[in-house]
């Protein structure tokens, strides 16, 4: 008569892990990590690039403000040589060219109801 003997209760199963147990702890964390990846990417991420797009926009405006400031120092230089006389003719000019601009912007305006 030959007995057959039951299998240990440690024995692998189909459903078990590589490591002959079914691995929760790695499973409950799994889970958390997914949970906690899918909080940061609805709250932090949008808090990040909002922040980053006001540090960008603030530099191209102090680059923009920059910019401008040297190129009137430019023009103003520009035409202190290229026009005779003093540097009051220039800043006639370059006056008469902005109060000019200034008066088309004033054109250009929507009057309030």
């Amino acid at each position: 008569m030959s007995t057959m003997a039951a299998p240990p209760s440690d024995a692998p199963t189909p459903d078990d892990g590589p490591g002959g147990r079914n691995d929760w702890a790695t499973t409950s964390i799994d889970r958390v990590v997914d949970v906690v990846e899918r909080l940061r990417s609805a709250t932090t991420q949008p808090a990040i690039t909002a922040v980053r797009t006001v540090v960008h926009g603030v530099f191209v405006a102090f680059c923009l403000i920059a910019a401008l400031v040297l190129g009137s120092i430019g023009i103003f230089r520009l035409l202190d040589v290229a026009i005779p006389g003093e540097s009051w003719s220039a800043h006639l000019a370059l006056g008469a060219a902005l109060s000019a601009l200034g008066a088309w912007f004033w054109s250009r305006r929507t009057p309030r109801s």
